[in-house]
């Protein structure tokens, strides 16, 4: 089998099961066969508009069916590919184009209006390749605009990808930063399929499976949703964004679509636990629950269990450097509420180990490390910051004489009695919500650069639904009256919206250190002693 590159896994697919449905979006559906011919059409395309080996193309796309063709036609042209949230801040999308170097971007008329509206036309790229009604109406200079027919298909390779490696990037995934930019993670051909092979197999993956998509593509989970149901000649089913904030429509999507295997972030499913109205259906397809990001309120585990009867559950750990690493397969829930689900033990194959403070490995109940994760999953490192990738990416500590790199989480877990990583906390301001990696001083950084603002601290305030939900803490410069509401509409403007904070508390002054710093305990201290 030829799967040394990520877009092997569709021509395999393509040649052993054609007729079998690859993507399924409302009513529509595409085969492998189908699939295979289109995204080598949008390969074509993009080679003819000079698209060469490493170049990055932008994929700021909704859940379509075009999207998973666009996705295999760029790794098939020999490119990278780059998604976009299309909802996020026209200032952090022209940061991703512009410190990626995308030159090329496949996206709608619509989107793409909307984006040079909204920056003034200045996002950086010289060619968009525009999908959907009225692609040829772009009123717009100094790009090129390129139709792509729903049509578009074409037999054979492109043949570009041929001089690819699988060290060579496949994707870049950007992910929260604490200089107030968001970084990207390289993550190559080999990292992919490395995490795929083993889930493919673990989780006993076969044709006649149905991986629902829920996650948005610039999110590290669509990755097992794709590329394992690909690997697999299993259906990819597209979750429509606009059943996330309808529970129960969304228990009725999992039913009517036979889902039989479902990955989400916890706070989906607990949500859906909530208000899912779970007992109107029956749930008989679904074999496969798999959920991480957040902690899950096991109250809420207990009665997904008992109403998804055929369901194996498993929280699963893991990074976008990294990967997905740990699992913990749920087979006993105790009927204690406070219980903490452990992250669980490595996959197999996997080397996951922590280090005390003294740097010696952790093996003992109860004793806390911070987490390292030594994996061919481990990524290329963040694009163009050498910096932060020798900060994270490090040589072995356990073996430092060889050249293994392995990579730095900053979570700090304790063993439990059976083995089990039990995670603890961070080293850094790093939180999740609503399964989000969200470094606080990236939020702080926008805050701080308002004019009217003195100085801002960005606290999480534990959210049993979502993780954490997100407040944040202000002085004003003497004489500025600031609200709620024109700060929340400058943030929009610079932070996607789940990274703007809920609550804006306003102060005269923020509690210091003795050192100068802003006393960040007392503040915590303070909101538990209101809260």
């Amino acid at each position: 089998m030829r799967d040394h590159l990520l877009h092997h896994l569709l021509g395999y697919s393509s040649e052993k099961h054609p007729d079998n449905i690859a993507v399924v979006f409302k009513e529509e559906s595409v085969t492998y066969s189908e699939l295979d011919r289109q995204s080598n059409g949008v390969a074509l395309k993009l080679q003819q508009s000079g698209i060469r080996k490493g170049d990055r193309v932008g994929i700021m796309l909704t859940k379509s069916i075009e999207q998973i063709v666009s996705l295999f036609g760029i790794l098939k042209s020999g490119a990278v590919y780059a998604p976009i949230d299309p909802a996020a801040p026209a200032s952090r999308i022209a940061y991703m184009i512009s410190h990626c170097g995308i030159e090329c971007l496949i996206t709608t008329p619509r989107t793409l209006n909307t984006l040079l509206l909204q920056s003034e036309d200045r996002i950086g790229i010289s060619t968009a390749f525009l999908i959907g009604k009225d692609a040829d109406e772009l009123p717009y200079k100094n790009i090129a605009a390129i139709r792509v027919s729903p049509d578009i298909a074409a037999d054979g390779d492109p043949g570009e990808f041929q001089s690819l490696s699988d060290n060579s990037p496949a994707y870049i995934l950007h992910t929260s930063g604490s200089t107030g930019n968001p970084k990207g993670v390289a993550i190559s051909h080999l990292n992919a399929l490395t995490f795929v092979a083993m889930a493919a197999d673990f989780f006993n993956i076969t044709e006649a499976d149905r991986l629902c998509n829920h996650a948005p593509l610039h999110f590290d989970l669509s990755v097992f949703d794709i590329f394992v149901a690909v690997k697999c000649g299993a259906t990819i089913v597209l979750v429509p964004e606009t059943l996330s904030t309808f529970p129960v429509k969304l228990a009725e999507y999992i039913e009517k679509e036979q889902i039989t295997v479902w990955n989400s972030v916890s706070s989906v499913l607990t949500m859906l636990a909530d208000k899912g109205m779970l007992e109107r259906q029956r749930f008989e397809a679904l074999r496969l629950v798999h959920f991480s990001g957040d902690i899950m309120p096991v109250k809420y585990l207990r009665l997904l269990k008992k109403h998804m009867r055929k369901a194996s559950f498993y929280n699963i750990y893991g990074q976008t450097e990294a990967n997905s690493s740990l699992c913990y397969p749920i087979r006993e829930i105790p009927d204690n509420d406070s219980w903490r689900i452990p992250v669980g033990t490595p996959f197999p194959n996997f080397d996951v180990f922590a280090l005390n403070e003294d740097r010696q490995v952790v093996n003992c109940p109860g004793e806390e490390g911070e987490l390292y994760v030594s994996s061919s999953t481990v990524a290329l490192g963040y694009w163009d910051d050498r910096d932060m990738t020798r900060e994270k990416f490090v040589r072995d500590p356990r073996y430092p004489f060889l050249e293994k790199i392995v990579y730095k989480t900053g979570d700090l877990v304790r063993m439990d009695e059976c083995g089990n990583y039990m995670f603890s906390g961070r080293k850094d301001h790093m939180v999740k919500s609503r399964g989000y990696r969200i470094e606080l001083e990236e939020i702080e950084t926008v805050l701080t650069g308002h004019p009217e603002i003195a100085a801002a601290v960005v606290i999480p305030i534990p959210d049993e639904i979502v993780g954490n939900r997100i407040s944040s803490i202000i002085s004003t410069v003497t004489g500025c009256f600031l609200t709620k509401e024109n700060l929340t509409r400058y943030c929009a403007t610079r932070l996607p919206k789940y990274m703007i904070p809920e609550v804006m508390e306003f102060r005269d002054s923020l509690p210091m250190t003795s050192s100068g710093k802003i006393d960040r305990k007392r503040l915590m201290e303070g909101i538990g002693a209101t809260g």
